[in-house]
């Protein structure tokens, strides 16, 4: 199966989309799991700041939620009720749990009480006694000095404390509070310090030189923006160039990005005050944690699965402190809507306390994914009318993928004449070409999509682009011109899973090379074996060569790892493995769950003539499995 979902969507998200800190040993927070129990309601009412009462899940009445578990809270998008159970929990409890009591010491630094802050954390001021305390806690106190307007004495606080905060955490936390401060030069000095004299990028997804180039972009990013800030353009530009060298093929991105650098357009660049350098390095020390979680659970050969409660409870208690975090509360959004909580990624991006066209946009996203299709039309109409000129151009691409999952064509080819008259530089007019292909891809209309497709790469020419118009073109019946990009890519990426597993799906589904196209998509399983997008192609692969059996178990197995969400061309998948192992009904619920998983329209069409009438085919006859060798797969010039 192609996964095209992995291609990045924003236009400017290389410069705008800051990296994470580096992962860190930091103590885990474990919410406390009542399974079965009920609601915890504590005998006296909690205290909790308006910022805190603003996140509460309310009924029709408007009683607040109440909830088993902190687990449940989360899911929610509920920090009040959160902090409640905290609140709850015996003493003893939250002091073996680090979290509990900085989260409840967060959101009385929220309301102003930092003298209750201190009090959650131990902090007394006798430096035997806080000896014993977390680092964290320490680090915690000389943000607090901060949010008291003590600049100075926060820095040297900070500076004391610095070495139990993990990896880059402290140094980018230090370059925040010293720019908050006014100190920008010595910021600027932690920033050069930071950044490395030669930058190195991935060559793809799975290549572990990612996470380094994840931190060192995060640092160059903030070192430009900040440069930006002070007016000194040049600087910045120059800055932002040195991570432009290291991905040459990413060109017309990294140039649009320079040019907001210069103009500011596409650009919200504000100053960091106290609350938003905290809440960033709140989010930096949210991100290494959770880092550290797959880097430990990788290396154990452990599966994480579910919703990170950690990240998420971080990052929510993060919004108490600065509720206007736009960049924090949609990784609140995202976090939630992909374990399929739409109530409670819906509830976090609506309780902002001032909304925005992207907030309108998120919550319409996860209000279609929970049935309430006549909401989230409303919410995407008040994006629209919210959207001011700077703001346009990004609801409109917004709005437009929202038209798909609706099935909305007739909305889609209004909005897209808009779209496409307002892309003005190059990345722009590639995305927008690409958002259109993408739309005509959906609803059937190849050439259209081919078209643009093309043009997007002529602008854009980069990997995803080049790929995705391969994909194109075996819809579109041109099956050699496909295989060239194909190949081409394969030689130039021979190590990336992904490729391997485009080129080798291409040729298993659109050609007679079914050999060649199994032996490819077996060397992808052997770089990504736990991937399911690959398992899945592998697995029809199998399928082809009759093997019915192991293709279900590879295929289930990649629906299982997907889990909540559903794909619509597992399903289909199954559905017809199922149906020549003569698990009709089963065929027909893999079938259903297909169509209510948005496929575009061609396959709609045939997936759902299958529902109706059954397969008529006969399975695959099975054959012997080509044998694999050290080399299959492996491509040279002759080849294109």
């Amino acid at each position: 199966m192609l996964d095209t979902s992995r291609v990045p969507a924003g236009i400017l998200a290389v410069l705008l989309a800051l990296s994470p800190a580096a992962c860190a040993n930091i103590p885990h927070l474990a919410p406390p799991q009542q399974d079965g129990a009920a609601a915890v309601t504590p005998s006296a009412p909690t205290r909790l700041s308006a910022a805190a009462q603003a996140t509460a899940v309310r009924d029709a009445t408007g009683t607040p939620a109440t909830y088993a578990s902190a687990e449940d809270a989360i899911g929610a998008g509920d920090t009040a009720g959160l902090l409640i159970l905290l609140a709850a929990l015996p003493q003893d409890e939250r002091d073996a749990d680090n979290f509990a009591n900085a989260y409840l010491a967060l959101d009385r630094a929220a309301d102003g009480d930092f003298a209750g802050a201190r009090s959650y954390l131990g902090l007394t001021g006798d430096p035997e006694i806080e000896a014993d305390l977390p680092g964290f806690y320490l680090w915690l106190d000389a943000w607090l000095m901060a949010l008291e307007g003590r600049g100075d004495a926060a820095i040297e606080r900070h500076r004391d404390v610095a070495g139990s905060m993990p990896g880059i955490t402290a140094d980018l936390s230090l370059a925040a509070l010293l720019e908050a401060a006014g100190r920008t030069d010595e910021a600027l000095a932690v920033y050069e310090a930071l950044t490395p004299s030669r930058i190195e990028a991935p060559e793809h997804e799975f290549d572990p030189r990612s996470l380094v180039f994840q931190h060192v972009s995060t640092v160059v990013v903030r070192h430009a923006l900040l440069l930006q800030r002070l007016g000194r353009i040049d600087e910045a530009k120059a800055v932002y160039e040195q991570l432009a060298a290291a991905e040459p093929e990413r060109a017309t991105s990294y140039a649009a990005a320079i040019e907001s650098l210069e103009t500011g357009k596409n650009l919200d660049n504000k100053p960091l005050t106290f609350i938003t350098g905290f809440s960033q390095s709140l989010s930096d020390v949210a991100t290494a944690l959770q880092q550290q979680r797959y880097i430990t659970a990788a290396l154990s050969g452990r599966d994480l699965g579910g919703l990170d409660t950690e990240r998420a409870s971080f990052d929510l208690v993060t919004l108490v402190i600065d509720p206007s975090n736009e960049a924090v509360r949609s990784g609140v959004v995202d976090a939630l809507y992909e374990q399929a909580l739409y109530e409670g990624a819906a509830h976090v991006a609506l309780a902002a306390p001032e909304t925005t066209p992207a907030l309108q946009i998120s919550a319409a996203q996860a209000l279609i994914m929970s049935d309430h299709e006549a909401e989230a039309r409303a919410a995407i109409s008040r994006a629209l009318s919210l959207s001011s000129d700077d703001q346009k151009l990004q609801t409109l691409y917004g709005a437009l993928q929202l038209s798909a999952l609706l099935n909305d064509r007739e909305k889609a080819m209004k909005l897209l004449p808009e779209l496409m008259q307002l892309a003005g530089n190059p990345a722009e007019q590639a995305a927008a070409n690409a958002l259109a292909s993408s739309l005509y891809n959906h609803f059937g209309e190849i050439r259209q999509a081919v078209s643009h497709a093309e043009e997007a790469r002529r602008l854009d020419d980069t990997h995803e682009r080049r790929m995705t118009l391969a994909d194109l073109l075996g819809r579109e019946g041109r099956v050699n011109d496909a295989l060239v990009i194909l190949r081409s890519e394969r030689l130039a990426r021979p190590n990336d899973p992904y490729t391997l597993n485009s080129l080798g799906y291409f040729l298993v589904t659109r050609t007679d090379r079914v050999d060649e196209g199994y032996k490819v998509l077996a060397r992808a399983m052997l770089l990504a074996e736990s991937d399911p997008y690959i398992a899945d192609s592998f697995g029809w692969a199998l399928y082809q060569y009759g093997d019915l059996d192991r293709a279900q178990r590879l295929i289930e197995g990649s629906r299982q790892d997907l889990l909540p969400h559903r794909h619509w061309e597992i399903e289909d998948h199954l559905g017809d493995i199922y149906w020549h192992q003569g698990k009709e009904d089963e065929a027909r619920t893999a079938w259903q769950t297909a169509l209510d998983n948005h496929p575009p329209q061609m396959e709609r069409n045939a997936i759902a003539q299958k529902l109706a009438e059954g397969l008529t085919t006969p399975a695959p006859q099975k054959k012997p499995l080509p044998e694999i060798r050290i080399d299959d797969g492996e491509i040279n010039r002759r080849d294109i």
